[in-house]
């Protein structure tokens, strides 16, 4: 399964004989919605890819946003938002043989006099290539740092859902137009988008899906793509409504000339 990995730190390294390496092989965004005072497990699959064994260590962060910036992994209880407390690994080190999968499980104990919409954390799972006693001639060792994230919605309190449309642009190899949202609510959602170009006559001459469904957490920006379609010189405008996993829906209108 291909997977978007969020690799935190890369070192690289010159070391002898073959290496080990941990992967997150689950999913690197799960999402909770569950009421205050149960719990949830959360479980994390992790395999070493090597021909030599490897360790893996898991931390507890916590997990913010800014527009600009992306994603800052702090210490945890350090945000406002945060749930770093709510989480108990069933183990945060561990040695794996070669090829070996292991699935570590995360209880998620959600407090029952929680009262806001949502929190958030993450779990920085890093790979710990095993150290040769045995040379072999040279090569490289790459430890690599993930970032799992805990995404948790509060179903007993109404959110603020609040998505901005920040630039409406032409990409780079001008075959698609990019639109930038920014997430200023207070809760993670999952939007997917869809385009509607009409003429000056107000007739739909174009319509077309966002290319990928976008995740945000509060504050994150993110950027949806359209496919641009070949169409004669004119002004047009262009109408795109959006939906989040929630069935919220939004829109926003840009005039356009091509």
């Amino acid at each position: 399964m291909k997977l978007l990995l969020h690799a935190l730190n890369l070192a690289l390294f010159v070391s002898h004989g073959a290496h080990g390496q941990v992967t997150v092989q689950s999913g690197l965004s799960h999402r909770i919605e569950r009421i205050p005072g149960q719990q949830e497990i959360v479980p994390i699959k992790l395999k070493n890819v090597g021909d030599q064994p490897c360790a893996f260590h898991i931390e507890l962060a916590d997990l913010s946003s800014h527009c600009d910036s992306g994603y800052r992994y702090l210490p945890p209880g350090s945000t406002d938002a945060s749930c770093a407390n709510w989480l108990e690994a069933e183990t945060y080190d561990q040695v794996l043989r070669a090829h070996e999968e292991v699935i570590v499980k995360v209880r998620v104990r959600i407090p029952k006099s929680f009262n806001q919409s949502s929190a958030r954390a993450c779990l920085l799972v890093t790979s710990k290539p095993e150290k040769e006693s045995v040379k072999r001639g040279p090569r490289f060792k790459i430890e690599l740092r993930y970032a799992v994230n805990i995404l948790y919605r509060n179903p007993m309190v109404p959110p603020v859902v609040a998505m901005e449309a920040k630039a409406l642009a032409v990409g780079e190899d001008n075959s698609v137009w990019t639109l930038r949202y920014q997430n200023a609510g207070n809760v993670d959602r999952i939007i997917s988008s869809r385009a509607h170009l009409l003429n000056n006559r107000g007739e739909v001459v174009y319509q077309t899906e966002s290319l990928h469904a976008k995740g945000l957490i509060p504050n994150q920006c993110r950027t949806v793509q359209f496919k641009k379609p070949d169409l004669p010189t004119g002004d047009y405008q262009m109408v795109v409504v959006s939906q989040t996993d929630a069935g919220e829906k939004f829109g926003v209108t840009h005039s356009l000339k091509l």
